[in-house]
């Protein structure tokens, strides 16, 4: 007959704490049990979940608007990060056109000077476009059709922006004030009026840069005549139109249910704005103040 196997104790206890481990280990995480393996952390218009050391991101609604997504964040700030980029001409440039010809009159000198500062904007406006991602992707002809098309819509996005309300002006691209008595003088005065009406909607919107920026991409990737892959244009601003109804719905601002729409609605205006200025042009041209070749091709004054 053999010894009968005597365990002691401290083995005994040993043996019971590892069975112990074993089962907790294998029973199921409790979400409610407010266990350090499952935290969540709420954040605005997000809930992260940590779970055993790996954080989990998911958008969710918060009072049922949709969040920002990370793509749509990167997007608006690339937008907006060329929107400052090319928002300034070079000194040089400036310079160039800041030189006085003393032997015009101040009308024509006047008139001069606003074509050479448009001509710099038009120039910032298309490398602005050039840089905006879905650009890249569209035909050559699209390209020039959509440059010739928006430049003068754009132009009008930008002068709003650079709105001043204490002086009823606006900042060209030389920071210098434009107002009626400026654009009268340049023999500009019947668009004027109607530009500044835009200016004032705009400024009391409250429309920040971001949105600028986006209105800005949507203008240009819109609907034009002679374009051969409409579709793919069409394509390209629903992304952008569904990045502008996101961050206008998260933007805290009052009657911020109204805003997109009445963002859009601005569309239109600029619409009739750009139509005003293709008339002035033409108007200018029988006056026989002759517009630099650069706008005269881009806005087909000699068409």
């Amino acid at each position: 007959m053999t010894e009968p196997c005597v365990v002691p104790e401290y083995q005994c206890a040993v043996k019971r704490k590892e069975k112990k481990a074993q089962k907790d280990k294998d029973k199921p995480v409790s979400t409610t049990n407010g266990s350090p393996e499952s935290i969540k952390v709420e954040e605005p218009h997000r809930v992260v979940y940590k779970t055993e050391g790996e954080t989990l991101g998911r958008p969710v609604p918060i009072n049922g608007v949709k969040p920002v997504s990370p793509e749509q964040e990167e997007l608006i700030h690339r937008l907006v990060y060329f929107q400052n980029e090319y928002e300034h001409p070079s000194e040089e440039d400036l310079r160039r056109i800041n030189t006085p010809n003393e032997d015009e009159e101040q009308s024509d000198q006047r008139f001069r000077h606003l074509t050479e500062i448009t001509i710099l904007t038009v120039q910032l406006i298309v490398e602005f476009a050039k840089r905006l991602p879905g650009f890249d992707k569209l035909l050559r002809e699209d390209q020039i059709a959509l440059l010739k098309a928006c430049s003068s819509e754009v132009m009008m996005l930008r002068m709003a922006r650079k709105y001043d309300a204490t002086t009823d002006s606006i900042l060209f691209a030389n920071n210098q004030p434009y107002n009626r008595e400026s654009y009268s003088l340049a023999g500009m005065g019947d668009v004027i009026e109607d530009l500044l009406r835009f200016c004032r909607h705009m400024f009391n919107m409250k429309v920040d840069n971001a949105e600028y920026a986006l209105l800005t991409a949507i203008v240009i990737f819109s609907e034009r005549p002679a374009l051969i892959e409409g579709w793919k244009v069409e394509k390209i601003q629903e992304i952008y139109l569904e990045a502008l109804k996101s961050y206008v719905d998260n933007r805290s601002r009052p009657r911020s249910p109204t805003i997109f729409a009445k963002l859009l609605s601005v569309l239109t205006e600029l619409r009739t704005l750009g139509n005003q200025n293709s008339e002035m042009c033409f108007s200018l041209k029988l006056q026989n103040k002759k517009l630099p070749p650069f706008l005269a091709e881009i806005w087909d004054v000699n068409t």
